[in-house]
């Protein structure tokens, strides 16, 4: 019996003092234990296969603005950051999510930075309105020592200068002396900032398209129509006599054009005008290529007379990676033919982003916009 009691007595021993050891660690704050931390949570996650499981995948979206799956943000921090996501929707009407993980290997997703794996979880979630595409993701990753600012499709790429300053001078100085909390809500506030602030606001409209649609009422009309109707009205002056010459007509024309530019001529890929001077009779050819054409320049003969003929999908795109196709090619001109791979977009599905999220989307969208940082 004694044997017995002694034996029963050092087992009790040891599991009390493995409980006290699982509650100093536990208990400790995160400046003695740092990094460590992280690597336990990664090593029983590993271990475990219930919650291997439950991290298979991007991680589910708890919450509407914050989810500090990396237990990051200290209680003041999260309520402040609280406040100001919830402010700047109200008013700005812009979606931003704050997001940290203990590191991105934790999730199997097969994204192996951090700069595909926001783009895939802000396309996941649907951040922001599906219309305007101007949600952001702020993306914090202790493990990796990562952050990174996803920006929706309707920011232009001079927002992703801004995010650059935003992380480099508002969030690494505080992450590197491992006030991570701090860093992450006085980052988040000066990102509000440059995407509120008057200059920056105007700037979200899509210039970009506005000039093109501009430039093709100017130089193009509806195109083509446009761009002869120019090449018509501009008449060159003659070298030699000093006088403004005469445009002919495109059947007149092509008594002085070779082979290819008539064929180009005929399939408006390029237009081609003819003046000629009403005193000595010089010729002057101009060019203007279709912008708008299908067909492209043959990398044989070089005229704009190469077309698709054929594509077939070898990889369909995903919500998750983008898609594969070969494609044949043909000349009309010299016959030439060939085949190329082009890439197909990666499909983005509001519906099936919201389905796989506990709170609401706006079914926004990324293309990989916005500013990564280290520490």
């Amino acid at each position: 019996m004694a044997t017995i009691s002694g034996t029963l007595r050092q087992k009790w021993i040891l599991i009390m003092g493995a409980s006290a050891l699982m509650g100093l660690v536990l208990c400790a704050p995160d400046s003695a234990l740092g990094n460590a931390n992280v690597q336990s949570v990664l090593t029983q996650t590993a271990a475990d296969p219930l919650l291997a499981q439950a991290r298979t995948g991007y991680p589910q979206r708890q919450d509407a603005l914050i989810n500090d799956y990396g237990e990051v943000l200290l209680p003041a921090d999260a309520d402040r950051l609280r406040e100001l996501l919830e402010q700047v929707k109200t008013i700005d009407g812009i979606e931003i999510v704050v997001v940290t993980v203990p590191s991105i290997g934790v999730y199997e997703t097969g994204d192996d930075a951090i700069e595909s794996f926001a783009t895939n979880l802000f396309n996941t979630w649907g951040i922001g309105d599906a219309q305007r595409n101007d949600g952001v993701l702020v993306l914090f990753s202790q493990g990796d020592r990562a952050v990174r600012i996803e920006l929706g499709q309707g920011y232009s790429r001079v927002y992703d200068a801004r995010m650059q300053t935003v992380i480099d001078d508002y969030m690494l100085p505080h992450f590197r002396a491992s006030a991570y909390s701090t860093g992450l809500y006085e980052g988040t506030q000066a990102l509000v900032g440059q995407l509120t602030a008057p200059p920056t606001a105007l700037e979200k409209l899509p210039w970009g398209w506005l000039i093109l649609g501009i430039g093709g009422l100017v130089s193009g009309g509806v195109a083509i129509a446009g761009s002869k109707l120019l090449l018509n009205l501009w008449r060159p002056q003659c070298e030699l006599c000093q006088v403004r010459m005469t445009n002919l007509s495109d059947t007149e024309a092509k008594a002085h054009l070779d082979a290819g530019q008539i064929l180009e001529l005929e399939l408006q890929s390029v237009f081609h005008t003819v003046a000629e001077c009403p005193q000595c009779h010089k010729h002057t050819v101009r060019h203007f290529a279709n912008p708008i054409s299908s067909f492209e320049a043959c990398p044989s003969c070089h005229y704009k007379t190469l077309e698709e003929v054929q594509r077939t999908t070898v990889r369909e795109p995903t919500y998750h990676s983008s898609g594969e196709a070969l494609v044949n090619r043909h000349c009309r001109h010299c016959d030439h033919s060939d085949q190329q791979t082009v890439t197909l977009a990666r499909l983005h599905d509001s519906d099936s982003s919201s389905s796989s999220s506990s709170s609401s989307s706006g079914g926004g969208s990324s293309s990989g916009g916005g500013a990564s940082g280290k520490w």
